[in-house]
């Protein structure tokens, strides 16, 4: 009987193991990423225009990337191979203009215009090949400016567009989703003049810092939730860490636990969390912050593998401890990292001015409240869980195995991408 059981516990163990690679494997087909699908729009009033002039020109300058793009149109893949060449682009542009001028609408005061879009550049992000393109926009200074953004709505809720630049020598910073937040003044007259035909409930007047900061809150939020490898390393670090005594051996059912243990042993894991995740915090806060403000410069080549590299890292410890070595100080040292990741999208956006201080803070606060509701989440399903006397081989060993393989998976993709 023994033996029967004991057979059967393996082929529990190895089918637990099948399916998490399985898991594993169909989350790196979908996620090989954290950073979202992004366009930039720069705003800035034509070089030599007084400010509140009668007439005025604002310059745009928009970039999409070419990815996006070829998911929205047919005519840029002409020949169907997933391969773009120069020849594609450029024979697609005009198909390119007509669909953003559709997508992209624009209002001075009471009235709507239409603009005309030109091909400027191909330009490289971090995220791989954007083309941008360039109109401007007869607007005087005294006279409110609105856009509404709808281009790959319904085709990728996670597509943002993130505005920047300086309209009447006020900075700009803005963050729109053509399925949500869609439309934004992005300059207000000094009475307050309301923005008219755009005037909706979703949209909204990004005026001083404290709207800014709130603005970017809930694109703190998004970056965290859509950040699958920012996830998966949180993950690893909280695996090991039980809010309950697990009660896995038959020794353990025999004896049991006295309530002074058990609440001691609670008291331990919850403290253990708190100091994880508070380090993880920091760690990613100081980088972002820094990388924001231009204080430290990179670039995504090594970043984005290094955060592959520290989930496989964390997921093996979690296998194969190293005795002295405190969940605390990797969350602290790998979250520096982390930090350089999520500062990739202000960075990019070019958000500078007086209102990068309030945008850094608003998605900071973002990212924290979003990592709160992952770590609540977890210890909702980890209280659950613990009780199974297979707790420890299938979620907490088969989960680090699962995460190796998806850090091992991503880290190889973003080599090879970022060469």
């Amino acid at each position: 009987m023994m033996r029967i059981l004991q057979r059967t516990n393996t082929a529990c163990k190895n089918l637990a193991f099948g399916v998490i690679l399985v898991v594993a494997g169909a989350l790196a087909t979908n996620a090989w990423a954290h950073k979202a699908s992004d366009a930039y729009l720069r705003v800035s009033d034509a070089s030599g225009a007084p400010v509140q002039s009668p007439s005025g020109t604002v310059d745009l300058q928009l970039s999409l990337a070419l990815k996006d793009v070829d998911a929205a149109l047919e005519q840029l893949d002409a020949d169907g191979d997933r391969q773009l060449t120069w020849g594609e682009i450029r024979q697609a542009t005009p198909a390119v203009s007509q669909w953003i001028s559709a997508g992209v609408q624009w209002q001075c005061g009471d009235v709507v215009t239409p603009l005309a879009w030109r091909f400027e550049a191909l330009e490289q992000r971090t995220d791989g090949r954007y083309i941008r393109f360039a109109s401007a926009l007869d607007c005087p200074g005294a006279k409110t400016l609105a856009v509404n953004y709808r281009l790959m709505q319904g085709i990728d809720p996670t597509h943002r567009l993130l505005v920047s630049g300086e309209l009447n020598q006020q900075p700009l910073a803005a963050a729109l989703a053509p399925d949500g937040r869609s439309s934004s003044n992005l300059r207000t007259t000094q009475l307050g003049e309301s923005p008219g035909v755009l005037s909706a409930p979703e949209s909204s007047q990004i005026r001083g810092g404290f709207a800014t900061m709130l603005h970017f809150v809930a694109e703190g939020v998004h970056h965290i939730l859509e950040g699958y490898d920012h996830l998966a390393f949180l993950l690893a670090l909280l695996l090991p860490i039980a809010l309950l005594p697990r009660r896995s051996s038959t020794r353990s059912n025999v004896i049991g636990f006295s309530g002074e243990s058990r609440h001691r042993a609670s008291q331990s894991g919850i403290k253990a969390l708190m100091i994880t995740v508070t380090s993880f915090t920091l760690g990613h806060s100081v980088t972002l912050v820094l990388a924001g403000l231009g204080w430290i410069t990179v670039t995504g080549n090594w970043v984005e593998p290094a955060i592959a590299i520290s989930i496989g890292i964390s997921a093996l410890l979690n296998l194969y401890p190293v005795k002295g070595l405190r969940s605390a100080w990797l969350a602290l040292g790998f979250g520096l990292v982390h930090g350089l990741g999520f500062s990739g999208v202000l960075v990019e956006a070019g958000v500078s001015g007086s209102l990068l201080v309030w945008a850094l803070a608003g998605f900071n606060l973002g990212v924290e409240a979003g990592q709160l509701l992952v770590v609540a989440l977890w210890c909702a399903v980890s209280v659950v869980l613990v009780r199974w006397s297979l707790y420890r081989t299938v979620v907490v060993r088969g989960g680090s195995v699962a995460l190796l393989v998806l850090s091992l998976y991503w880290t190889v993709q973003r080599i090879v991408f970022s060469g």
